[in-house]
């Protein structure tokens, strides 16, 4: 299949066409019906539209086994390492990434039968499906179906059609937003259909698992959960009978994942290595932000241009179509107002937690994904609600405006770009491992261990091997910071302990981060380092600014 898609690379275009026209006439034809009329309520059918379209966009980069982003890497390190060893912080440090980013990828490589890019995108594309049909399901409860079609649309094609690497890739950003639309949907669900008190607690559970997976997070699931607890307390006054219930189950729900974590490093001993690297270095690491939000803004939007422009089209598009709405949203019920006002705040604060940390990673914005749904549909909403005493014609008049304005120039930007990796597809199949990959697997087999004192998070994942130390990486061992003394004993302790049978010195010319060997290099920068390398390994190689070293029982012996 491979092979055919790459010596005819124009019919991943006609599909892609194919599933847009399809995906249109199914959310345009009750437009056409003079009857039609928007009711409020779930509209799950149209999450097999999401699905469809995201499988036909995204699949090409499933086969691409190159990383995109570093992160991704380091994702796939971390649970190959879970895999020998499932308690997380005693085997990984995932730094700015929790626990349940790894977690998330197992069931994907356990059917797979390896944890390789191609799991990880997999997984990618079911999160980033299930965040959207959630916030879908929300809209369109709140506001009706053919609304939150016709405004959920843009970001759909987005994520869809997508090059840019920095959102195609699997982030740690993709777990928390889909917990963040599943409780979004949840209490939307509570309040305008007096769902049962279980439903709390399943919402709760969805919230209080944030802040395992990204720290970055945790400002918009406390606004989210606050909004929620204030509407309890509301119907409280209301004479609502079940409010006690209700409120307890949700914040049970809401302990319940932190109290588990709790324990669990109780049992193990890990309370200081879930601390330091986890939260206080998440701390440090925002402080020593030296970005500021013209810079961050200016690059990513530099960054975005080379791939297909899209991102910055899909921002523009909501954009506008908002400042047009925005003026003319009015609402004559509580409700509404609550929702809309409550959309517009997760908004601002998932602003706040994408420039707050002063770097420059477009993969960041993916935090805003729900709640810019959520405000679009929002003020789209009110506007036909307060368009019902008129004629139809102008309800699916601002309906169809709303997809043409957020959707028509995003669609029209990609149909100028060509698809970079439909053409060389069977390549990448014939050469799965790069260079550094390949040496490694020379010396060590899949599943075993490997210790890097650098930036080489692809190495793990190309040649299949477990992480020596906690740390994918050493930045946090290299890099000035108030937790580096920390940071070096646990390093030199677990390699150490695991005495992996390969190590890779990944400082040098065309490396990621470090460059400069006579000041970063493992035996120059951590002298302690240095003496145990030599005792105990021999250099092989040194290629692409990687030198790779061989444990001294693993070297082929020498020829009589």
């Amino acid at each position: 299949m491979l092979q055919w898609f790459d010596d005819n690379p124009s019919w991943y275009w006609w599909l892609v066409c194919a599933a847009l026209i399809a995906s249109f006439a199914v959310m345009l034809r009750p437009l056409v019906r003079a009857d039609w009329k928007d009711v409020n309520r779930t509209d799950w059918r149209w999450g097999w539209v999401i699905l469809g379209l995201l499988v036909v966009g995204r699949w090409p980069t499933w086969f691409v086994t190159r990383e995109f982003n570093t992160d991704e890497s380091q994702l796939i390190a971390g649970v190959i390492t879970l895999r020998h060893d499932p308690m997380f912080w005693r085997s990984v440090d995932g730094v700015t990434a929790g626990p349940l980013d790894f977690y998330a990828l197992m069931p994907a490589g356990w059917i797979h039968g390896a944890d390789d890019y191609f799991s990880v995108r997999l997984t990618a594309l079911l999160l980033v499906a299930a965040a959207l049909v959630f916030a879908h399901q929300a809209v369109a409860l709140a506001f009706g179906r053919q609304v939150a079609r016709t405004t959920g649309f843009a970001v759909v094609c987005f994520e869809s059609l997508t090059l840019h690497v920095d959102i195609l890739h699997y982030s740690t950003e993709l777990v928390p937003v889909t917990l963040l639309a599943a409780a979004v949907f949840l209490c939307v669900r509570r309040f305008l259909e007096e769902a049962d008190w279980r439903w709390n607690a399943v919402g709760g559970l969805m919230l209080g698992a944030v802040p395992l997976a990204k720290l970055q997070a945790v400002p918009i699931a406390g606004l989210l959960g606050l909004g929620w607890v204030a509407g309890e307390l509301w119907l409280w006054r209301q004479r609502s009978l079940d409010w006690k219930r209700r409120l307890a189950a949700l914040c049970a729900g809401a302990a319940a994942p932190i109290l588990a974590c709790a324990l669990a490093l109780f049992l193990t001993g890990q309370w200081q290595h879930a601390l330091i690297p986890y939260f206080l270095h998440n701390i440090s690491y925002v402080e020593a932000a030296q970005w500021h939000f013209k810079e961050v803004v200016a690059t990513i939007a530099d960054s975005s241009f080379p791939d297909d422009g899209l991102l910055l089209c899909w921002l523009a598009g909501a954009g506008s179509w908002l400042l047009l709405t925005l003026p003319l949203s009015r609402a004559t019920d509580r409700s509404s107002r609550l929702l809309a006002a409550g959309a517009v705040g997760l908004c601002l604060t998932s602003l706040v937690c994408i420039f707050v940390p002063g770097r420059p990673f477009p993969h960041y914005l993916q935090l805003l994904v729900v709640p810019l749904i959520l405000v679009l549909g929002a003020t789209t909403g009110l506007v036909v609600n307060a368009l019902e005493n008129h004629r139809s014609i102008y309800r699916r008049g601002l309906l169809g405006a709303a997809v043409l304005c957020t959707t028509g120039g995003l669609l029209y930007v990609r149909g100028t770009y060509k698809h970079p990796y439909v053409g060389i597809l069977t390549m990448y199949q014939a050469h799965p491992q790069g260079t550094i990959a390949r040496e490694l697997r020379k010396y060590a087999q899949p599943g075993e261990a490997l210790g890097v004192w650098g930036y080489l998070n692809s190495a793990y994942a190309e040649a299949g091997l477990r992480q020596a130390t906690r740390d994918t990486h050493s930045a946090s061992a290299i890099v000035d910071n108030p937790q580096r003394p920390y940071f070096r004993r646990r390093y030199l302790a677990d390699l150490e302990r695991s005495a992996p049978p390969v190590f890779v010195d990944a400082v040098g010319p065309r490396n990621i981060a470090f460059e400069n060997r006579a000041l970063i290099a493992h035996e120059t920068n951590f002298p302690e380092l240095g003496a145990y390398i030599r005792a105990h390994y021999t250099q092989v190689a040194d290629e692409k600014g990687c030198r790779v070293y061989v444990r001294n029982d693993r070297l082929p012996a020498a020829p009589h």
